[in-house]
């Protein structure tokens, strides 16, 4: 969770998102730069979200004043409010980067005064309740083509579900694809001898795309890091007490999620806002009840526990804030982190060698990062226009020629998938990006208890847990003493 990623799910990395983007240009002037040559076009008609209110064109000088997080995004973002002021006469935008670790308490300062100081606010998949309180329904203005984009990106965090009347309001679009996924480095996990070793040993194949469950994943770690010492380390995971393990155990969990009927209550990640950590049904009026203190949790859990074995030591080395970094490196098989990453490994040795998938049995979780319209702007409907603008094929597209980061339209996608003047593993790369996007619900909760009550009470319990002997029983007292936390915070 980016979402974060959190990133929310990626604050740390926020947090040096000024070293990055420089080493983002400095990294695409090889990757990409005939590509940047060739289509930093201006584009204008949309095709991703539709029935649109009429157009604005402003009578007098408007500026409307957009603020989100430090990230190589904004460079993008930059350039496309350029494409549309040149589109609007007597508009200017006005990007307004902060650190993550302030932005988020910056906007909710100045919207609780009922300042009309920010028109456009920024937010993330599991911050997004926090602003909640003071954002438009975006649906009045724009209707979001779910064709285009996928549903799963929109839900977590564009979507609120108002539990008083069951009403579900949108109250955010997403700009990128952000997912957390597993990406693998590509010499080893398709080398055929280690292949077939792997095989003839585990009966299962190498490729992280074959893998039906978590067992393949710590097989595939015992055999490159202990079997065959092939690397240092195998599939990096994140398990950051602070915020990260909200992120990492629901990666987890989701395989039991799905495969629970008693848990989903039939449902594809749950009810809106509660997600997975959550049951699929609740009783009339009332919040449903955590889904993870029962074996299927144990079972995840002591995955969680195995994963980290084959991580660096101490195992909270691992964080938002280095997992990218320690993937370039290249001593590590994998990592399982966000897919915004990616402009962290494109000046590193591993550049052109490594590739993304689902999790093992095919979902993802997401950690997308959104715009809302603040509803003390004085100018909501050009707001609206302008975020709607972001998503048109075209502009969207130049999200990953500029920065690196993936586009959520699957036209923007299609676009770059049949530009040939990119390699082949740039464009397979984006490709499955946009799959880890569409099945990308195994989410973790982002009600307004999130942040200051679920988070630190479930991370505190699996930290102590991962800390001490793996047993199934300390498994469980953990999580039965954070679903007891749980059930009192959203009752209370």
């Amino acid at each position: 969770m980016k979402t974060l990623r959190d990133r929310d799910h990626s604050g740390l990395s926020r947090a040096v998102s000024v070293v990055i983007a420089v080493i983002v240009i400095v990294a695409l002037v090889g990757v990409l730069a005939y590509a940047l040559t060739r289509h930093a076009t201006t584009t204008t008609s949309p095709t991703v979200a539709t029935t649109s209110q009429s157009s604005s064109t402003a009578a007098a000088p408007v500026t409307l004043t957009l603020i989100t997080f430090s990230d190589p995004s904004n460079q993008w973002m930059q350039w496309a409010a350029q494409q549309f002021e040149a589109q609007h006469p007597g508009v200017k935008i006005n990007i307004v980067p902060e650190s993550f670790g302030s932005y988020l308490q910056t906007e909710i300062t100045a919207e609780k005064t009922g300042s009309s100081q920010y028109d456009i606010l920024g937010f993330t998949s599991t911050s997004a309740l926090s602003v909640e309180p003071y954002l438009v329904n975006l649906s009045q203005y724009f209707t979001v083509n779910t064709s285009d984009i996928p549903y799963s990106q929109l839900s977590f965090g564009g979507l609120y579900r108002n539990t008083s009347n069951g009403a579900v309001e949108m109250i955010g679009v997403p700009y990128d694809s952000s997912t957390f996924a597993l990406f693998y480095r590509t010499d080893i996990f398709d080398n055929k001898t280690l292949n077939q070793t792997f095989y003839n040993e585990y009966h299962v194949g190498l490729d992280p795309h074959d893998w039906t469950n978590w067992t393949d994943a710590i097989w595939a770690d015992e055999f490159l890091v202990n079997q065959t010492h092939t690397t240092q380390y195998g599939i990096l995971v994140d398990a950051q007490q602070a915020h990260d393990i909200i992120d990492t155990f629901p990666a987890i969990f989701g395989w039991w999620y799905e495969h629970n009927q008693t848990l989903n209550g039939g449902t594809v990640g749950g009810i809106t806002n509660y997600n997975i950590m959550f049951e699929g049904t609740a009783p009339p009026g009332k919040p449903p009840l955590p889904s993870f203190n029962n074996s299927d949790g144990v079972q995840a859990l002591e995955v969680f526990y195995q994963l980290i074995k084959y991580d660096p030591v101490p195992f909270s080395e691992v964080n938002y804030g280095t997992i990218g970094t320690l993937f370039a490196k290249g001593n590590a098989a994998g990592a399982i982190m966000f897919t915004p990453e990616n402009p962290t490994l494109l000046n590193s040795s591993i550049v052109g060698k490594y590739a993304v998938s689902t999790l093992p049995g095919g979902y993802a979780e997401t950690g997308t990062d959104f715009l809302g319209v603040s509803k003390y702007s004085l100018h909501k409907q050009l707001a609206a226009e302008f975020i709607q603008f972001l998503l048109q094929p075209n502009v969207n597209a130049q999200l990953y020629y500029q920065t690196g980061e993936f586009p959520i339209s699957a036209q923007a996608v299609a676009q770059i998938a049949s530009n040939t003047s990119l390699s082949a593993w740039q464009r397979e790369l984006v490709t499955t990006v946009y799959a880890t996007a569409k099945v990308a619900w195994a989410n973790p909760p982002n009600i307004p208890q999130t942040y200051p009550q679920l988070i630190p009470d479930f991370n505190d319990q699996v930290y102590a847990f991962l800390q001490g002997n793996g047993s199934p029983q300390s498994a469980m007292e953990a999580l039965n003493t954070a679903a007891s936390e749980w059930v009192a915070a959203v009752n209370g």
